[in-house]
């Protein structure tokens, strides 16, 4: 039996205990035509009664014919009635319970391959006609219908951000994934990822909107406290840049994102129109996913600063530092930029560990390196090469910027006094530096050896000097014999 039916014999057993009717078989149809039919048989039986109450006579109304009249009468109006109710309402019945028979097939096959468009709120509905209990049924039929199309569409969904997040571990690539999939499954014009690193928010992607992140954070805090999806203050310059024009929102939304008691991020949409509740429902169900999967790129992140930075330091170790090395010199030759190098070297090192003892010497390494990143750019690259020896990239760097950067080291370094219980230690460092244009054909090696010459150059002419390269190209290449000599000969 089909829901509807189902659904149809409850209502009609209702009615038959409200009226104190047994029911006499399994099928609902065919009680109503055996009450109609009975009820037709009694109202022939009572009706040449009322004949003489209305004044016929007592000799006509009682007659065997009469009664046999009247009986068939009550009859074929009772099966008629039955017949009128079949066709009329059992059509409308039948229609319902073959509609849900179609939607449980269309569910089977969804649920087998994953095909949602057999059936839809528009293909499947019925028509409401009737302002009646079959009229409420289809209705209601109609109602389950959408809520089932909204539960495929949010399952449909969630499982395509959650397979998606799960693609990337970089983080860069995984904010730019969760964002557009924020995006296109909310229906938002624009939107921004922001990420928390060390307490503060910081941009992970952004798409349409352009915002200052210090007003942003002002406005988020409160909104990633509360761990809730909710609309937040619009500020007066926000605008979404759309490919047409630019045009101010309806409204703007803040997904949070925790994982247990730790914030991770938190994503800002804006809607040209008011934000339904279902879409805000559709969120909520991203919030987990998208914080497992910012959880474990966030945790890859700083698995790979551990692996690339020297942990005394705080600058990239060898290893790291040199594919940056590489990277750095494909850019060069692609963009046609200058790349700039300056390589430095702690004088008499050796002899500040066996002074003062190794922990001394860790504290003059990390003075040192403090003064070197004070003087570089965003963009510009420290690496440890050695125990005491350092290398900086400077991206975009000519002759001129190389020397300026590495004279204020110098000069900084043999200013600064690093204290070591009662001691004052002092020490200098040698430079070498070297900026290059149409690096192409020339190996990353090559040019390592050349500005290394320049910095053993100063170490050779008396220390605590940077000494420029010549002219890329003109440039000697070391003798391997030439630097293990110089090393013995300065540290």
């Amino acid at each position: 039996m089909s829901n509807g039916a189902v659904s149809s014999s409850i209502d009609f057993d209702a009615k038959q205990k409200a009226l104190g009717l047994p029911r006499l078989t399994s099928r609902v149809f065919l009680d109503l035509g055996i009450w109609m039919a009975s009820f037709g048989l009694v109202i022939g039986l009572v009706f040449p009664y009322s004949l003489i109450v209305l004044g016929a006579k007592e000799t006509f109304a009682l007659r065997p014919k009469v009664f046999v009249f009247t009986i068939a009468a009550g009859v074929i109006v009772g099966i008629v009635n039955f017949l009128l109710a079949r066709g009329v309402v059992g059509k409308k019945l039948r229609s319902l319970s073959s509609s849900m028979r179609y939607v449980a097939n269309a569910l089977q096959i969804a649920t087998a391959n994953g095909d949602q468009s057999l059936c839809s709120p528009e293909t499947c509905k019925l028509s409401e006609d009737s302002a009646d209990e079959i009229g409420d049924a289809a209705r209601s039929f109609n109602l389950l219908l959408h809520t089932l199309a909204n539960s495929h569409y949010v399952e449909f969904a969630t499982n395509t951000v959650t397979n998606s997040l799960a693609e990337h571990l970089v983080f860069e690539e995984l904010a730019r994934s969760c964002l557009t999939n924020y995006i296109e499954f909310s229906n938002a014009s624009a939107g921004m990822l922001l990420v928390v690193r060390d307490g503060k928010l910081e941009f992970g992607s952004t798409k349409g909107l352009q915002l200052d992140l210090q007003q942003v954070s002002k406005t988020l805090e409160p909104a990633l406290a509360s761990r809730e999806i909710k609309s937040i203050d619009i500020p007066e310059d926000l605008f979404i840049d759309a490919i047409v024009t630019t045009f101010r929102p309806r409204e703007v939304i803040a997904v949070p994102t925790w994982l247990g008691g730790t914030p991770l991020g938190i994503i800002v949409l804006a809607f040209a129109k008011p934000v339904p509740t279902e879409t805000k429902s559709l969120l909520a169900g991203f919030q987990s996913p998208t914080a497992v999967a910012l959880n474990n790129a966030l945790t890859h992140e700083r698995f790979q600063l551990l692996a690339a930075v020297d942990p005394l330091t705080d600058a990239y170790n060898r290893r790291f530092g040199i594919a940056r090395l590489n990277e750095e010199v494909s850019r060069s030759i692609r963009t046609g930029s200058p790349l700039g190098f300056v390589s430095f070297d702690i004088d008499h090192f050796k002899k500040v560990n066996d002074t003062y003892g190794h922990l001394a010497g860790d504290q003059v390494l990390c003075a040192v390196t403090k003064v070197a990143r004070s003087m570089l750019r965003d963009g510009d690259i420290l690496i440890r090469t050695g125990g005491e020896e350092f290398l900086i990239l400077l991206p975009g760097a000519g002759d001129a910027d190389v020397h300026s950067v590495a004279e204020r080291i110098r000069r900084t370094v043999e200013l600064t006094i690093v204290n070591v219980g009662d001691a004052e230690i002092r020490v200098t460092v040698s430079l070498g530096g070297l900026s290059c244009f149409g690096i192409e054909g020339r190996r990353s090696e090559d040019i390592l050896n050349d500005v290394d010459i320049c910095m053993y150059d100063s170490k050779r002419s008396g220390r605590n000097k940077v000494t420029m390269a010549q002219p890329l190209g003109l440039v000697q290449k070391a003798d391997p014999e030439f630097f293990e000599d110089t090393a013995r000969a300065t540290h």
